[in-house]
């Protein structure tokens, strides 16, 4: 019925007639609980996640006292778990309720992972950001938005009277607008490595531990060694820097947060065998972040990469034959499998993904198993020393849903059981 629903009515109308009413119902009901707390939102195509926990580590190792909410975790105080709602920015009942919680267990900040649709259903109605953080605006999302411009030019909405703080991703020319943005309340802020910014990143070296690189700013600089693959997380660290300085944090002391920040559920998270080879799990579900992935594993990698993957269903179609063609050129092994197929046919997915594929032979290095759990399962089977398996897509959701139904889920938990049991 609600697909249905969705179907006949105009998004439009849903956003003005019934989104909008809701968000200012629930910000009413819970009294507008976001006005006492300081409220950093972080929003963009990539990043949001990890970036989201990076700025929270920093501002508790500087006992702030925090709430979080991402894709990946719920997180009040010292009381955490995973996000099991399927969702990056909650409806905005839970999300009223979830602040006002956050207020009486004396929270300081909110850091608030923000999602384009969150934005255009109103959810975020009533929450004065006191800062923005965007990591970028790659088009996204355009089985919902109405186009690129649409889906970027929502994220203004962000910006209120209560904006002190602005941060921008300087290399990201999808960005332009908000960095010729005139800021009449507050300071704009910006970071980058390949053009001259407020905080940036040099001298960048991937390396089997993680990432070593220089930060510079305009109090000074400083030497980080991450514990964090990839140059993407780069970007990601420069935008928590950023946040922390604007709230007078110092350097020396972000510095010690960002060496003994130890990762995000579900985001590169490796799990080792016993037979020396690893499982990586990741979140990388379009072009973009899966291209980031394999650039980022290079310096790890000895063996052979097996890759388990699935499109998500109800998302544009029209990257599914591109995402095939990375991970076909960029594996040894594919095994095709179920995401979340939603009310799409998984067959029909499965289809369009392999369809980018040009380099595999079917049962041969190419394999087609649905069933999740079996796939990843394969995948480990084909692994000896030294390689790599990388199950990808789903991160550390909680949740795997089909048309009819929806059953508990983590690829972390599956990884593990399946290694346990050989």
């Amino acid at each position: 019925m609600k697909n249905f629903l969705k179907k006949l009515i105009p998004r439009s109308l849903l956003e003005k007639f019934w989104h909008y009413p809701k968000g200012i119902l629930a910000s009413l009901i819970y009294g507008k609980p976001a006005k006492n707390l300081k409220v950093i939102g972080v929003a963009g195509t990539k990043g949001k996640t990890t970036t989201c926990h990076l700025i929270a580590h920093i501002l508790e190792k500087n006992q702030k006292k925090v709430a979080l909410i991402s894709t990946a975790s719920l997180k009040i105080g010292k009381k955490e778990k995973l996000n099991p709602l399927k969702m990056t920015t909650p409806s905005p009942f839970f999300l009223q309720k979830f602040i006002k919680e956050a207020v009486k267990k004396g929270c300081q900040y909110l850091v608030l992972e923000t999602s384009s649709h969150a934005l255009s259903q109103y959810r975020t109605f009533g929450i004065p950001f006191f800062v923005v953080v965007l990591t970028n605006l790659i088009p996204d999302h355009l089985e919902y938005h109405q186009n690129p411009k649409e889906y970027q030019e929502v994220h203004f909405k962000m910006i209120n009277k209560s904006l002190k703080y602005l941060i921008l991703n300087k290399d990201d020319p999808n960005l332009e607008k908000f960095l010729s943005y005139p800021m009449k309340f507050g300071e704009k802020i910006t970071f980058g490595i390949e053009k001259d910014a407020d905080i940036s990143g040099k001298e960048i070296f991937l390396t089997q531990e993680g990432t070593s690189f220089k930060i510079k700013t305009k109090e000074g600089s400083i030497s980080v060694n991450l514990n964090l693959l990839g140059k993407f997380n780069v970007y990601n660290v420069l935008a928590a820097v950023a946040v922390s300085l604007s709230q007078k944090i110092d350097l020396l002391k972000i510095k010690r947060s960002l060496e003994d920040f130890k990762g995000t559920p579900g985001r590169m998270e490796i799990i080792e065998s016993k037979k020396n080879f690893k499982v990586i799990v990741d979140y990388a579900h379009s072009p973009e972040s899966l291209k980031n992935l394999f650039e980022a594993i290079k310096p790890i990698k000895k063996g052979k990469i097996i890759t388990v993957f699935g499109a998500c269903g109800e998302r544009d179609e029209t990257k599914r034959p591109l995402m095939g063609e990375i991970i076909d050129k960029n594996s040894d092994y594919f095994i095709v499998t179920n995401d979340d197929p939603y009310s799409e046919d998984p067959e029909k997915i499965a289809k369009e993904l392999i369809s980018g594929i040009k380099t595999k032979k079917l049962n041969e290095n190419l394999f087609k198993i649905l069933d999740r759990k079996e796939a990843i399962k394969k995948g480990i089977s084909l692994a000896k020393e030294g390689d790599l398996v990388l199950v990808l897509g789903k991160g550390a959701e909680q949740w795997q849903v089909f048309k009819d139904k929806k059953i508990p889920w983590d690829d972390r938990k599956i990884v593990k059981e399946i290694l346990n049991s050989k």
